[in-house]
C-alpha cells in the first residue's frame, strides 16, 4: 500500500543536490521515514491527516494550504537528503557494508562527509524553523495545529522538551 507523502523523488531531487542520477529506488522509501520523523511532530497527526486527506481527494492542496505545502516540502526534502546520504553513500550487501564507487569518482574522506552531512542538517533545521515560524505566524489559518507553547503542559516532558514544535539549531562546527 502506498503511504500518501507531501513529497516526491522528483520535488527531492529539484529542492536538495541529489543528482539527478540517483536510481529513485534508493529515495522513495526515505520519504515516509522521514516525513514521520520530522514533519509529522510539527503539524501534529490533526493537521497532517487533514492535509493529507485533501491530497488523496484532489491530488492537490489549494489556499492556504497549498503554502503551507511549500514550508513543508522544504523541510521534508532537506530532512530525506540527511536521513538517506549516509544509505546513498554505504550499502549493505551479502559481504558486509560496501561503497560503491567508479572509474571517475573518488568517495569522500569521512572529515569531508561529516562536515556535509552537517550542512546538509543546518539546512533541514533552518527550514524547520521557517515551517514552524509559518505555523505560528499563521495560526488563525491552520485551526488543527497545535502549538507547544506549554499552555496545556501536563507535566512530563513528552511535549515541549521532545522538539515537537520547538525550533532548532546547530553549530556547525565538528571537532
Amino acid at each position: 500500500m502506498l503511504q500518501t507523502t507531501y513529497l516526491t523523488t522528483d520535488d527531492l531531487k529539484s529542492y536538495t543536490p541529489i543528482s539527478t542520477n540517483v536510481d529513485t529506488s534508493q529515495l522513495e522509501n526515505w520519504i515516509p521515514v522521514t516525513e514521520g520523523m520530522h514533519i509529522v511532530p510539527i503539524l501534529g497527526t490533526a493537521l497532517d491527516t487533514a492535509l493529507k486527506t485533501e491530497l488523496e481527494a484532489t491530488g492537490t492542496l489549494t489556499g492556504n494550504n497549498e503554502t503551507l505545502l511549500v514550508y513543508i516540502k522544504n523541510a521534508s526534502a532537506w530532512y530525506c537528503f540527511y536521513e538517506s546520504v549516509g544509505f546513498i553513500r554505504t550499502k549493505a550487501m551479502n559481504k558486509g557494508l560496501t561503497q560503491q564507487f567508479s572509474d571517475n569518482s573518488q568517495v569522500v574522506s569521512t572529515d569531508d562527509y561529516k562536515i556535509y552531512k552537517q550542512e546538509i542538517l543546518d539546512k533541514a533545521m533552518f527550514f524547520r524553523n521557517a515551517l514552524i515560524t509559518y505555523l505560528e505566524t499563521n495560526k488563525a489559518l491552520f485551526p488543527l495545529y497545535r502549538s507547544c507553547d506549554g499552555s496545556w503542559y501536563s507535566g512530563d516532558d513528552s511535549c515541549c522538551n521532545s522538539g515537537c514544535n520547538s525550533k532548532e539549531f546547530s553549530g556547525g562546527i565538528w571537532l
